[in-house]
């Protein structure tokens, strides 16, 4: 039977590092202390907004001066937000996709697709590197494009309604268990990766 296969990409596929972000912007200049919330299951709200696509890049540099007081160059912004991304692809991710896609969608019209809560400037940052797995499934949803962002039911249902499949014919794989709770309820199988 087809099934849709959705997968996450930081921390299932590329490795991720929550504290290098807040650690390099706690290090900017004029940063006044304010306590910075930031890793795989909770989030300041400028940070789900920017995953979000509700403001704009720009926007998001102005909300983190106001809130944390920096007061160094855009680039230095941009540098500290993308420190999350230094380690890049996991190098087994390649053969994660293959053994995805093996235990979960390898019935004829079977799709696969990556499901990232992402901003726009980790995308950019990290697109050239994620190639090798973005070339590996049928299509990519970001967050900030699609406007919804995971644990929110709507960001799952907007892919798959999408696909064009029933959520009890979807997989999420996932490293969130926020994320896993969430689909789950909507009837997605579920595989909770923990690295």
């Amino acid at each position: 039977m087809p099934s849709l296969l959705i997968i996450d990409l930081g921390g299932v596929l590329f490795d991720i590092d929550f504290e290098k972000t807040r650690t390099a912007m706690m290090n900017l200049d004029g940063y006044n202390g304010a306590p910075i919330s930031f890793g795989v299951e909770q989030q300041d709200d400028v940070f789900i907004a920017y995953d979000r696509g509700d403001v704009s890049t720009e926007e998001f540099r102005l909300a983190l001066r106001h809130r944390y007081g920096f007061s160094c160059s855009d680039e230095a912004i941009d540098r500290a937000w993308c420190a999350i991304l230094e380690r890049g692809l996991f190098p087994f991710a390649q053969d994660e996709v293959r053994r995805l896609k093996s235990s979960y969608a390898s019935d004829p019209g079977s799709t696969t697709v990556i499901l990232s809560n992402i901003s726009e400037l980790h995308y950019l940052d990290c697109k050239q590197r994620c190639m090798p797995v973005f070339e590996m499934v049928d299509r990519v949803y970001l967050s900030y494009e699609i406007r919804r962002r995971k644990p929110d039911p709507a960001a799952f249902l907007h892919v798959i309604e999408a696909e064009g499949f029933a959520p009890s014919q979807a997989v999420l794989v996932d490293d969130s268990r926020a994320n896993c709770d969430s689909a789950a309820t909507l009837g997605l199988r579920i595989e909770h990766l923990v690295r």
